[in-house]
């Protein structure tokens, strides 16, 4: 099947944009770690083009820091362990900005975890 561009949104800039997708599910195209590319929805392998390629290439990848778990109490129930650099957090690329946003995260030491 190939690939063709279709829209998507993203929340954070408000903007539309034009991304690699399914034509019969609608859904993006990404690589996956096998090198494939296929549809996130259906899983069937998609041919990208190289413009496909380069747009899909300029997003990808992931980093992460480690930052400290904050300790707080909320009606007397304390959440987070107050470690230092325990908080692994993952960032991806804006799709629009091509900026580095949190994705996710956990505490190695507690546990507490969050999702954007």
């Amino acid at each position: 099947m190939k690939a063709i561009w279709g829209l998507d949104y993203d929340y954070k800039t408000d903007k539309c944009y034009k991304r690699p997708v399914c034509p019969d599910c609608d859904a993006p195209v990404l690589k996956f770690k096998t090198g494939e590319y296929k549809c996130v929805s259906c899983r069937r392998r998609a041919e990208v083009d190289e413009g496909m390629t380069k747009w899909l290439a300029d997003r990808e990848g992931e980093k992460v820091e480690y930052e400290d778990c904050l300790q707080y109490e909320v009606d007397g129930t304390v959440y987070g362990c107050g470690g230092k650099n325990t908080v692994e957090t993952h960032y991806i690329k804006n799709n629009v900005t091509l900026e580095w946003e949190t994705a996710w995260g956990q505490c190695n030491k507690c546990g507490k975890r969050f999702i954007v």
